[in-house]
């Protein structure tokens, strides 16, 4: 029983923990002020009225004593004095007690009792004497009457105190709670795009200051690599271009010498679509490591089917063993507002996903209105469905380069990519966005 007291009681309280942590800073800073008022004022308003109670207990305590005292020393000397009978204040002999109630007169000597009689409130002492048992009694009902309105007023005047808390707690809690709140309002209004951000200023001489400053710090920081890796893809960017330029200058010139060999111009062939896949790589890399400005030029549009022709083509060539079934449609041919090599690095992909990691041998790539699909046979685990930030990939001893970029070129022009296990295989579905269709 003990333990199932405790284990609710535990539920209790960590519910209530719960939905404390729910709450805002603001609201969780002005409750725990308003509590501790509240608590501190019932606590005192407790003792102060349980010692002021004591010590009015034993004044009358010393009062009927010393009365009962005094009308023992009177019977000493006469044994037939009358015992004192005033309005407030009356003793009782034993010979007397058919006069008290019964519930009075059945009281045990030696305490102070508080009774209720006939609609008022005594204060009862019951002694034992060589003369008898003695009752004496006095009327405390103003007394009562007067602690009802003094507890009435104390409750009142600790109503009184939280309420003036609470506003103060609401005042206070909204101060204190402003500059944490300023503080988020300016981070969230900096732009990702934008350099040499500093916020510390702003802050200076608040308690905030040593948290902007180590965001300042941390913006330092991220502006340096930022710089940096700038820096690196300009440099990158003439030193990838270049070489390529020169190994697609020396291929042409070898396809004219080596027209009459076919099997030298197959080996020049595959050459060429090395070339034009690293071409396209390094374009989709670069225009990545960049940030997109809104502002910038306009993307030009690209033929979806038209690429995905060329890529397929260029699939079948690496993999005759694998069969590419095509599916397009040729009336409502789909154009998006990219540039042809970023088309190009997403569908090579996809298909070349499907092609290495399939069971059967057979790849379905289909093109309808403005939907992509990319479907082999086989199926992936849960756990290996590439929906993490960190990883996105098929196999599971790689790297994911391939889709992880074809995920970022999707989230740049703002395509919907989605891959799954379904009834027929493992499939891949992008959406088309930004089109010539989409903006008439």
């Amino acid at each position: 029983m003990a333990s199932a007291i405790a284990f609710q009681r535990n539920r209790y309280v960590r519910r209530l923990t719960e939905r404390f942590a729910r709450l805002s800073l603001r609201a969780r800073i002005a409750g725990t002020m308003i509590a501790l008022v509240a608590v501190a004022g019932v606590v005192l308003s407790v003792w102060a009225y349980m010692a002021d109670e004591r010590l009015k207990r034993g004044v009358t305590f010393d009062l009927l004593s010393e009365e009962l005292t005094h009308f023992e020393q009177r019977m000493r000397i006469d044994r037939g004095a009358e015992p004192l009978r005033s309005a407030r204040l009356r003793i009782y002999r034993s010979t007397d007690i058919a006069e008290l109630p019964r519930h009075i007169a059945m009281l045990p000597p030696g305490h102070m009792h508080r009774v209720r009689s006939q609609g008022r409130m005594l204060d009862i002492l019951v002694r034992d004497t060589d003369f008898g048992r003695l009752y004496i009694t006095y009327d405390v009902t103003p007394h009562a009457r007067q602690e009802l309105i003094a507890i009435v007023v104390l409750a009142l005047g600790v109503i009184a105190i939280v309420a003036i808390a609470g506003v103060a707690a609401q005042t206070i809690s909204r101060r204190l709670v402003k500059p944490i709140t300023a503080l988020a309002d300016r981070l969230t209004q900096i732009d990702p795009g934008e350099r040499h951000v500093r916020i510390g200023a702003q802050f200076a001489g608040a308690e905030l200051e040593p948290i902007a400053r180590s965001v300042d710090a941390f913006m330092e920081r991220l502006d340096g690599f930022v710089e940096r890796e700038q820096s690196f893809t300009a440099t990158a960017s003439h030193e990838l271009r270049t070489p390529l330029a020169v190994v697609r200058g020396a291929v042409e010139l070898l396809e004219t010498q080596l027209a009459d060999r076919p099997g030298a111009s197959k080996a020049v062939e595959r050459i060429q679509r090395a070339v034009r896949e690293m071409t396209e790589f390094t374009d989709a890399l670069l225009a990545l490591s960049r940030e997109q400005l809104a502002d910038g030029p306009a993307e030009p549009y690209c033929d979806v089917n038209a690429v995905l022709a060329r890529v397929i083509d260029d699939q079948r060539s690496v993999a005759p063993g694998k069969r590419i079934v095509l599916d397009i449609d040729p009336a409502r041919p789909p154009s998006v507002a990219a540039p042809e090599s970023m088309v190009a690095m997403t569908i090579g992909n996809l298909v070349r996903n499907a092609m290495q990691h399939g069971d059967g041998t057979e790849v379905l790539c289909r093109s309808r209105d403005r939907e992509l699909i990319v479907r082999n046979a086989g199926a992936l685990p849960a756990t290996k469905l590439p929906q993490s930030p960190g990883r996105f990939t098929t196999h599971p001893g790689g790297y994911g380069m391939g889709l992880y970029i074809v995920r970022r070129i999707c989230e740049r022009y703002g395509w919907a990519i989605r891959l799954e296990n379904t009834s027929e295989g493992v499939t891949a579905r992008i959406k088309w966005r930004g089109g010539e269709a989409d903006s008439r």
